[in-house]
């Protein structure tokens, strides 16, 4: 008994931190949603180099009146601004083109293009079953009657429209009278603009992903599972031991 007990304190001792670490990331984990751990972007320093993660900065983007749009890594940023609206990852093709087109931005990939406002809120997104042919080769606008236009072009023309869901060809006697269109394309991103690219490209992750790695054991490293496993098996000695010395305590009891 006496050799039970003292190892069962030990063994608690040793392992009360990481069966915290399990139970709270635990909890966090099943009110992921009510607490919006995906939704908050984690940017330590040394936790990014630990994850091995390295800022990925662009020089170059598309600049608009008064503002800009770059992306670099899977992330788009306009004016200072994570677009963080999860349909983005579904377009997997490069980037053509983005313009400021009214009072809107329209950002265009080679199967899909997105409206924003320039707050970065998500006015629309167009897949190629709403667009007037794909892939688009370029985006940009033209004037006509004092009305700013948006310009696809395409394999089979460039295509106009007023309000993004009535497309007409463009015919080549009105770009004569009104002049060619204005095309959206990369330029070099003014050195103005350098710090505050570090600071939107650095690199970050969801909290929800540091939590479930924290559970797993994967944060880490290669062996942090198996350190996990190894938790996991103290805790089942704990539960047997505790078991075995209540039954001994509760035996001699009844014997007195």
């Amino acid at each position: 008994m006496h050799f039970v007990r003292h190892w069962h304190a030990r063994l608690g001792v040793l392992t009360a931190v990481f069966f915290l670490l399990l139970a709270l990331s635990g909890l966090a984990l099943n009110h992921t949603d009510a607490l919006h751990l995906a939704n908050y972007q984690v940017h330590t320093n040394w936790l990014m180099r630990w994850y091995g993660l390295k800022p990925s900065v662009p020089t170059r983007g598309y600049l608009f009146k008064d503002g800009y749009f770059a992306a670099s890594g899977g992330r788009w940023v306009m004016d200072d601004d994570i677009l963080l609206d999860q349909d983005l990852s579904e377009s997997k093709q490069a980037l053509v083109g983005a313009i400021a087109w009214g009072d809107m931005r329209a950002i265009a990939s080679e199967d899909q293009l997105f409206l924003y406002l320039p707050d970065g809120t998500l006015v629309d997104k167009l897949s190629s079953i709403a667009l007037p042919n794909t892939p688009i080769k370029r985006l940009g606008s033209i004037n006509t009657d004092g009305k700013p236009l948006l310009v696809l072009e395409t394999s089979q023309g460039s295509f106009i429209t007023e309000d993004a869901l009535t497309w007409r060809i463009l015919k080549t006697e009105k770009t004569s009278a009104t002049g060619a269109p204005a095309w959206g394309s990369e330029q070099i991103l003014p050195a103005t603009l350098s710090a505050s690219l570090k600071h939107t490209f650095a690199p970050s992750l969801p909290l929800e992903r540091i939590v479930l790695d924290l559970h797993s054991g994967r944060i880490f490293g290669r062996y942090g599972p198996l350190l996990m496993d190894i938790v996991a098996l103290g805790l089942i000695l704990l539960s047997l031991s505790g078991v075995w010395i209540y039954l001994r305590t509760v035996r001699r009891k009844d014997r007195h």
